[in-house]
């Protein structure tokens, strides 16, 4: 189930944010800019077209960025069937979320835009929430998305990779944040869900990792493009799915990336509010 997965989770967006100057001296913000291992500080306004990109949750509820007006948002890009990283994504925004609810915060939103929405329709999101007793929300787009599929010449790659899985909605947001999303083969033999029927996998998704820090302006503040970095207890359920032989993690996964508290720090500093 193991695949290699593209590590630039922001691929235009940082490459322009990189030409941005940082903050520094009398211009420096109370509480510190995270450094440059955990991501890249920046200020890039939301096009017209992306804030209003239309998603629904898990719940059955429509959503757009522009309804963030105001508020501060964290985007992390996720989908349900991964059998590598996002299991440790979405255990690090259980505890920001958590975070967020101890200290009575609501203007501050954790958010997973899901990359497979082929798959990913609320019912599964629903699903996957209940088995990682999520705190937060996932988008996956509204609108049609078109069928994975692979043609022999695609299966004749040294690296195969497929087409579909494209919806507009999506594809708008992924081309603005510079997400690199690809369907790839299933491994022989294909990883079974973890949702009943319980049917072998037909294809795979490689995905950007990372998150982006969206303020109240609806301007990306800071954007990290790392691997999820996590220790604890993992749902049983995900564990399994990914093979492991145990849902516990002594030692970081994925060491040198992401943390929750990384990411507590940068929104800290997005939003000059101590967390």
């Amino acid at each position: 189930m193991k695949k290699t997965i593209n590590r630039s989770a922001v691929g235009t967006l940082l490459l322009f944010a990189a030409t941005l100057p940082t903050l520094s001296g009398a211009q420096a913000a109370a509480l510190p800019q995270p450094p440059s291992a955990v991501g890249t500080a920046t200020t890039v306004a939301i096009p017209a077209n992306v804030l209003s990109a239309k998603f629904v949750d898990q719940n059955g509820v429509g959503h757009s960025l522009a309804e963030l007006k105001g508020k501060t948002a964290i985007l992390v890009p996720l989908l349900t069937l991964c059998g590598d990283t996002c299991p440790f994504t979405s255990a690090n925004m259980l505890r920001i979320q958590q975070r967020l609810t101890d200290l009575h915060i609501s203007n501050i939103k954790v958010i997973g835009i899901d990359v497979d929405p082929y798959r990913d329709n609320p019912a599964r999101l629903k699903a996957y929430s209940t088995i990682i007793n999520s705190n937060f929300q996932i988008w996956t787009a509204q609108g049609v998305t078109t069928k994975p599929s692979f043609t022999k010449a695609q299966l004749a790659m040294k690296d195969p990779v497929g087409s579909g899985d494209i919806n507009q909605n999506l594809l708008t947001v992924e081309k603005f944040l510079g997400y690199t999303v690809q369907v790839v083969p299933q491994g022989n033999p294909p990883a079974t869900d973890w949702k009943a029927p319980f049917a072998p996998l037909t294809y795979d998704i490689n995905h950007s990792d990372g998150f982006a820090i969206v303020d109240a302006a609806q301007d990306v503040r800071f954007i990290s493009g790392t691997f999820p970095a996590f220790t604890g207890v993992l749902s049983k359920t995900l564990a399994t799915f990914m093979g492991a032989k145990s849902n516990i993690y002594k030692s970081p996964v994925y060491k040198g990336g992401w943390t929750p508290a990384q990411a507590l720090a940068a929104i800290s500093w997005v939003t000059q509010i101590k967390l």
